[in-house]
C-alpha cells in the first residue's frame, strides 16, 4: 500500500490508473483535438447509459471504469493480431480481412464481459439485471473504440453524430454506429437472455442475436468502403445503411429497462425493512452513500428473488441461499449505518422482536 494525499492506494491500483493515464494521454498526444473529441464522445455516451439505467442498475461506477480500461486492452490485443494478419494478407481490402476483422473485434470487445460473468456464475451473476450487463458491454465498447475513433477523426476530420448518440458517424445517407453501440446491443440481448433464463432454446437465440447482428453490420460497414455491387446493395438494404443498428439499440435499451423495472417491482415483498430511507439520499453525510448502496443491494436482492422462484430446490440450497443470506445481512448493516448517520430512528418492522 502507498499513501497518496492521505489515502491508502494499492500498488495494483496505482499501476492500473497509471496505465490508463498513459493510454489516454498517448492517444491525445498523437491525435490532438481529435483525441479529446473522441474521449469526450465516449465518456458522454457512457454517462448517458449510466443516467438512463440509474433506476435499474446494480453495477458501481468504479466497475465501469475497469471495463472501460479493459476495452482499451482488448483494442491492443486486436491490433497485435491484425498486425500479424497483415503480414499474411497485406491487402487491407481483401474479403478475408473484412470477414475476419468484424468477428474478431466484436468477440474481443465482449470478452471481458463474458469472462466476468463466467467467473461470477456462482455469485454475482444471480443478482445482476439486464441493464448491468448492457452497461458493462457499453463500457468495454467505449474503451475499445476510443483509439480507433481518435485516429480516424485525426486523419479524416471530425464526423457528424446523431443527437443523443455522440459516438455515431453520419456518412452521406448512411450511418456507422460505432463500437460502443455494437457492443452495447450485444450486451443488451445477452443481459435479457440471462434475466429470462431458463427458457431454452429461446434464450440462446436471444443472447446471441445482438452479437450476430453487430458482427453483420460491422462487416457491412467495412466491406462497403470503396466497393459496389449486388452484395453491397443487399447488405445495405438489410441494415438500412447502418440505421437499423441504431434503432435496434434503442429498442433493446427500452426492453432492458422495462424488464429490469418489472423485476424490481415484483421481486421483493413489501416489507418495511426494504423501504428505502429517502432522508438518507437527501443528506450530505455518509448517509447518502450508504443509502445508495442500500438501494443497489435491494435491487440485487430483487433480481436474485426472481431467479429464486424459478430454480429448483437443489439450486436454491446449493447456490442461491448463501447469496440470499449475504445480501440480507448487507441490507441490515446498511440500514443500521444509515440510521446512525441520520441520528433518526428508522421505522422498525411491526413483526420484529
Amino acid at each position: 500500500m502507498v499513501a497518496v494525499s492521505g489515502r491508502q492506494l494499492s500498488i495494483r491500483g496505482l499501476i492500473f490508473w497509471g496505465s490508463v493515464a498513459f493510454w489516454i494521454g498517448n492517444t491525445i498526444l498523437h491525435t490532438g483535438s481529435a483525441g479529446i473529441t473522441a474521449l469526450w464522445s465516449s465518456l458522454l455516451f457512457l454517462a448517458e447509459m449510466v443516467a438512463i439505467t440509474s433506476a435499474t442498475r446494480t453495477i458501481r461506477l468504479d466497475q465501469l471504469a475497469t471495463f472501460y480500461a479493459w476495452g482499451g486492452v482488448m483494442m491492443s490485443v486486436v491490433w497485435l493480431v491484425d498486425y500479424g494478419f497483415t503480414i499474411l494478407q497485406p491487402n487491407g481490402h481483401a474479403v478475408s480481412r473484412n470477414l475476419f476483422t468484424p468477428f474478431w473485434e466484436e468477440s474481443m470487445k465482449l470478452a471481458p464481459v463474458l469472462f466476468f460473468l463466467w467467473r461470477q456464475r456462482l455469485a454475482r451473476l444471480w443478482t445482476m439485471g439486464a441493464s448491468d450487463i448492457l452497461l458493462l458491454a457499453a463500457a468495454s465498447g467505449a474503451g475499445f473504440g476510443l483509439v480507433e475513433d481518435a485516429y480516424i477523426q485525426h486523419h479524416f476530420g471530425t464526423w457528424h453524430a446523431v443527437s443523443w448518440s455522440p459516438t455515431t458517424a453520419i456518412l452521406g445517407t448512411g450511418l456507422t454506429v460505432g463500437h460502443q453501440i455494437w457492443t452495447s446491443l450485444a450486451g443488451a440481448t445477452l443481459g435479457l437472455a440471462l434475466l429470462w433464463r431458463p427458457r431454452k432454446p429461446f434464450v440462446y437465440l436471444l443472447g446471441a442475436s445482438g452479437f450476430l447482428w453487430s458482427m453483420l453490420d460491422h462487416f457491412r460497414n467495412n466491406i462497403s468502403v470503396g466497393r459496389s455491387g449486388f452484395i453491397i446493395d443487399f447488405l445495405n438494404f438489410i441494415a438500412g445503411h447502418g440505421w437499423m443498428s441504431l434503432y435496434f439499440f434503442w429498442i433493446a435499451l427500452i426492453v432492458v429497462l422495462a424488464a429490469d423495472l418489472n423485476v424490481i417491482r415484483r421481486g421483493l415483498p413489501p416489507r418495511p425493512e426494504l423501504k428505502t430511507p429517502v432522508a438518507g439520499l437527501l443528506s450530505f453525510s455518509h448517509g447518502a452513500s450508504s443509502t445508495w448502496k442500500f438501494l443497489l443491494t435491494k435491487r440485487a436482492l430483487a433480481f436474485l428473488g426472481v431467479h429464486y422462484k424459478q430454480e429448483s430446490p437443489s439450486v436454491r440450497r446449493g447456490k442461491l441461499d448463501p447469496i440470499l443470506y449475504r445480501l440480507a445481512f448487507t441490507i441490515i448493516a446498511l440500514r443500521n449505518k444509515i440510521k446512525s448517520s441520520l441520528h433518526v430512528p428508522l421505522q422498525p418492522s411491526p413483526n420484529s422482536s
